[in-house]
């Protein structure tokens, strides 16, 4: 028997075991940090006084997690206690033991020097020599170890304050309110105490010289020096924000303040910690990027942990979706409000469309799943946007009312507690009776999804319609075909089906024949859709009112289909619609069709108003490798208002490889731009050219001093040169290979993903080693994936490998041949 090779891939990796939280010992009520951090010597010097109390036994014995830090003494009721440290561990003996019931308060004095993880130290370098030093925290997954002694998971919840003393002249940010802030001297001292329990992966610690902006009653966001504009047009709506949360929820924001605070080389987009949200730099943004970039979904996100989270706390990893999959969905809920529902739908379907490539390109599991090596490897595609999506399918499921019913019954009844799916399903059921086990069981418990084809008939003999739903995914005892309610729309009559086979068939009587056909208005459903429906009746889709899911799936059937009736609709669809999402959608369709007519729809569109459909069309003409549209990106790739246009416009020039592009490319890659956006777009093109002279240009632009974002570019780019130019594949990997270890935290992750791609037998080495003994389990995840598939290729005949290197020359040949085709026919 042999494997399938169309099945997804397995989660676990080797070394993966089923995990469980830890047995505690004592119950956590208190945790007060003293901490006096050194930015020059990179530095924390800390006591950390804990009270615990005991539960029905006495306790002799305390064992904290505490990873890399120095111990100097432990005292209780002014004496020492004897312990031990490993490096991982503090053992603490209380001589006396704690009696059942009763409570202890214990003090740690200790002091970390550059930790590995969980406290980092920004400071200028050689390469960086304009660096602010600053330092910032990263306690979750169980990263808080690294910085102060603790138990460290997050079924366990306690009240904290933090007292921090820094030099004069610095800010410094903790959780909760700030109760005092006080010169001593050459030193500021900043009091904060946290009352509402929250576990130690949300405590959090910045010091900078930061620039501290109020946005009302305690609302603030704090920037370095010389950012605070961008601070505002990153962080202004946060009160808005604020307030529709609270609306949506009937549930008061649960802290007395709100801060966000932006800082260099963070490893995440933004963290949760309690009340004090910290965020990468990079959401900080000028005007010019103002015109098509947003903050609002990663400030968004990150508020609704304040609920999702932080107040209302995943008992274990496993459950993780109930922090990140809510706060995805809550991105979606604030653009509702703000920008209205057709916003909101395509936020969900690229939710979807993520999740749908990460189970088809990468590993499929389910969302709440327990089975892995580091929590870590569990945020993902399935705990963010699948996550998220089954949130807006139990939305259409329930309905308006009993859904948000529902979610205020399971932050009213769960606050301040830590929760597992259970809680939230118990909670539907309190509030609306109904019974929703199955769909937890199917969209939670289940890894998947209905793969469906939708098709549409009328019969005018009869006098009936048929809607046929097939799922065309692997359905056997093992892999029951999916189960649910959809709804379908004909002429504006919408009724309810229940699918529960492979193959559904519905009848639906009309006397005469239908206009328009709609499947899913609201795009519930959870599955990778495609149409069959016929050009006459995607095209009708693609006219109404419909939403804007069914207008792009209505869109790539029509692109698909190629007919002049489908063309029309969608020439009349890219230039009309008025969604820009949509737009977008038809440009990205068309590109994929290389097909003459595509092109030329492209070309009338170049100009397009707005900047992201604007940026759509530029990046679909990179898939035509001629003159024509090679003509028609230079202009955009030379100066466009935004610089998301121009970036794509570069990056598609690549493509083209068009004679002219090199001298345009070599040039924009040695701008300077707002997160390296357009010299990015320009690396990305160089290693589309095939053209020897790009290398030298993205090697030196992957090099330490650049933008983290064009170094990230440059060394994708770099692999897909090396797929393209055999004879620089050698000079290419060792580039490579150079930063699977960098301490940019994104540019590693980058130089695996590029050494993955690349697939060379000699990258193994390297990425066996991170694997083994990365800082970071994201980074050894994916040093371990990379490693995998680059020997899973290795074992691809030569023969395949020969055939995937033919296809763009086939491609380009059926366009041409396609093209005198339609010469043709325009003839006779």
């Amino acid at each position: 028997m042999t494997p399938d090779d169309t099945a997804p891939r397995r989660f676990a990796l080797p070394g993966a075991r089923l995990r469980y939280g830890p047995d505690k010992t004592v119950d956590v009520l208190h945790i007060d940090l003293r901490l006096e951090p050194d930015l020059e010597s990179a530095t924390l010097n800390g006591v950390c006084t804990t009270t615990v109390r005991a539960f029905d036994e006495p306790v002799q014995t305390i064992e904290l997690d505490a990873v890399d830090l120095a111990i100097e003494r432990v005292e209780m009721d002014g004496r020492e206690l004897r312990f031990s440290a490993t490096g991982k561990k503090l053992r603490i003996e209380f001589g006396d033991p704690i009696a059942p019931e009763a409570e202890a308060t214990f003090s740690v004095r200790y002091s970390a020097h550059r930790p590995r993880h969980g406290l980092f130290f920004v400071e200028p370098s050689a390469d960086y020599p304009d660096r602010v030093r600053h330092l910032w925290t990263q306690s979750q997954d169980e990263n808080a170890r690294y910085w102060f002694p603790c138990l460290d998971y997050p079924h366990e919840k306690q009240t904290t304050s933090a007292t921090v003393v820094v030099d004069k002249g610095l800010f410094a940010l903790a959780n909760g309110a700030l109760v005092e802030r006080r010169d001593e001297g050459a030193k500021t001292v900043f009091r904060y105490e946290q009352n509402v329990p929250h576990s130690t992966y949300l405590m959090t610690l910045v010091v900078g010289p930061f620039v501290e902006r109020a946005q009302g009653n305690e609302v603030f966001y704090y920037v370095l020096p010389g950012r605070e504009d961008d601070g505002e047009r990153a962080f202004g709506k946060t009160p808005n924000m604020i307030g529709v949360f609270e609306e949506r929820l009937q549930n008061k924001y649960p802290y007395a303040r709100y801060s966000q605070i932006a800082v260099s080389e963070f490893i995440f987009g933004g963290m949760e910690n309690t009340s004090a949200t910290t965020q990468t730099d990079r959401t900080l943004h000028d005007a010019r990027a103002h015109l098509d970039f947003s903050s609002d979904p990663l400030v968004s996100h990150e508020l609704a942990h304040q609920w999702f989270g932080d107040l209302l706390t995943c008992r274990d990893w496993s459950q993780a979706w109930l922090n990140e999959g809510f706060a995805t969905f809550f991105e979606t809920v604030y653009r509702e409000a703000d920008l209205g529902y057709d916003e909101y739908l395509y936020d969900i379907f690229g939710c979807v469309e993520r999740y749908l490539h990460e189970d088809a390109a990468r590993y499929r599991r389910p969302i709440v799943h327990n089975c892995f090596r580091d929590p870590i490897e569990l945020f993902d595609r399935h705990l963010y946007e699948k996550g998220g999506a089954v949130l807006h399918m139990l939305r259409g499921e329930l309905g308006e009312q009993r859904f948000w019913r529902s979610l205020r019954r399971y932050v009213a009844d769960n606050a301040g507690r830590n929760v597992e799916t259970i809680d939230l399903v118990r909670a539907i059921e309190a509030a609306t009776g109904r019974n929703m086990r199955g769909f937890f069981d199917q969209w939670v418990f289940r890894g998947g999804h209905p793969q469906l084809k939708i098709a549409f008939a009328y019969d005018g003999e009869r006098k009936a319609a048929t809607v046929t739903i097939d799922q065309q995914q692997k359905v056997d005892e093992e892999n029951p075909a999916f189960a649910f309610g959809v709804d379908v729309q004909v002429d504006g009559r919408r009724m309810r089906v229940q699918v529960e086979r492979e193959h559904e068939t519905v009848t639906i009587p009309l006397e005469s024949a239908p206009e328009c056909f709609i499947f899913d208005p609201g795009a519930f459903v959870l599955g990778d859709v495609t149409f069959a429906l016929g050009a006459a009746f995607a095209a009708a889709v693609l006219r109404s009112d419909a939403d804007p899911v069914a207008k792009i799936r209505a869109a790539r059937e029509l692109a698909k289909e190629g007919s002049f009736a489908a063309r029309d609709a969608l020439k009349a669809a890219l230039s009309g619609e008025g969604f820009w999402g949509v737009q977008s959608e038809i440009a990205h369709a068309i590109g994929e069709t290389r097909a003459p007519w595509a092109r030329a729809l492209l070309l009338e569109n170049a100009a397009h108003p707005h900047p992201k459909v604007r940026r759509a069309v530029v990046a679909a003409l990179g898939h035509f490798r001629d003159e024509q549209a090679a003509s028609a990106l230079l202009a955009p790739a030379q100066k466009d208002d935004s610089y998301f246009v121009q970036s794509a416009a570069l990056h598609a020039l690549g493509k083209t490889r068009d004679a002219r592009a090199f001298d345009v490319l070599s040039a924009a890659i040695k701008q300077r731009t707002w997160n390296g956006v357009i010299e990015g777009g320009a690396a990305a093109g160089l290693g589309e050219l095939a053209d020897s002279r790009a290398l030298p240009l993205l090697i030196e632009a992957a090099k330490p001093g650049g933008d983290e974002g064009l170094r990230r570019n440059a060394l994708a780019a770099i692999a897909h040169h090396a797929q393209t130019v055999e004879a620089d594949r050698t000079a290419a990997v060792h580039a490579l290979l150079e930063y699977v270890g960098d301490p940019m935290f994104m540019v590693a992750r980058a130089a695996i993903h590029a050494a993955e791609i690349v697939g060379d037998a000699r990258v193994l080495s390297d990425l066996d080693r991170v694997a083994g003994s990365a800082f970071d389990g994201r980074i050894r995840r994916d040093a371990a994936e990379a490693a995998i598939r680059v020997r899973e290729a290795q074992r691809v005949p030569a023969q395949v490998n020969g055939l995937r290197t033919d296809i763009d020359a086939l491609r380009e040949e059926q366009r041409r041949l396609q093209e005198k085709i339609e010469a043709l026919s325009r003839t006779t």
